[in-house]
């Protein structure tokens, strides 16, 4: 199976990160390449434990487990690197654990009720086509238009990355977002109330149960 090689692995290493995560990503590497898994293993769960935001060190976790015969913690791993935006973490979890979870994760294309939205008591599907629905955007922006911080503070382009959670509830992450840091956070802040105030969100369903969805989408937010 694919392993993250340490040329790829150096160049998403933060300059804040130690020496010593270097190191232990090389010894994993050279560990793994000499087919001691165990010791792999061991290394790279230091790794995550150091820096939980090291997706490639969750993935070789994952992977080293997988060589161990151990599937369902490996999967667990690859979920922590595809939470890291790790597209190449996803296809390994269907394939080696396809009941992750117990089912409780679903593609958007498998639910039986795909998620909805409510603005002023009216409910809405959120995807048309598996496309965001037209109506949401039209509310959203509006509701950046109107926001006096975001027009006073923010000019540029940004990405907003979401998907719709089992808690009929929405997970965001904002994408290149810089500058001083005490902006940075009142902007993100203030994407995250918009995000979370404007619409009631309901969550994908499958058997009459909420469950998660694997898939996420990006919207494109730009100011002049």
């Amino acid at each position: 199976m694919k392993f993250k090689l340490l040329l790829l692995v150096f160049t998403q290493v933060c300059i804040s990160q130690t020496r010593e995560i270097d190191e232990l990503m090389i010894n994993g590497e050279k560990a793994y390449s000499e087919r001691d898994f165990l010791l792999a293993k061991e290394i790279y769960t230091k790794v995550t434990i150091h820096n939980p935001k090291n997706r490639d060190g969750w993935y070789n976790l994952g992977a080293s487990e997988l060589e161990l015969g151990e599937d369902e913690n490996a999967c667990e791993n690859f979920y922590q690197a595809f939470l890291l935006n790790d597209g190449e973490a996803l296809p390994l979890i269907k394939k080696h654990c396809p009941n992750f979870r117990n089912g409780s994760i679903m593609s958007l294309e498998d639910v039986e009720e795909k998620p909805k939205f409510i603005y002023k008591e009216k409910e809405y599907p959120l995807f048309e086509k598996n496309d965001i629905n037209p109506k949401f955007t039209q509310i959203l922006i509006r509701k950046f238009k109107s926001s006096r911080l975001l027009y006073e503070n923010y000019r540029g382009r940004l990405y907003v990355q979401f998907k719709i959670t089992a808690k009929d509830s929405i997970d965001l992450r904002i994408l290149g977002l810089h500058g001083d840091e005490k902006k940075v956070k009142a902007i993100e802040n203030e994407i995250n109330f918009i995000f979370n105030d404007m619409v009631k969100y309901v969550s994908a369903k499958n058997k009459g149960v909420n469950v998660d969805l694997w898939e996420k989408w990006s919207l494109p937010i730009t100011s002049k």
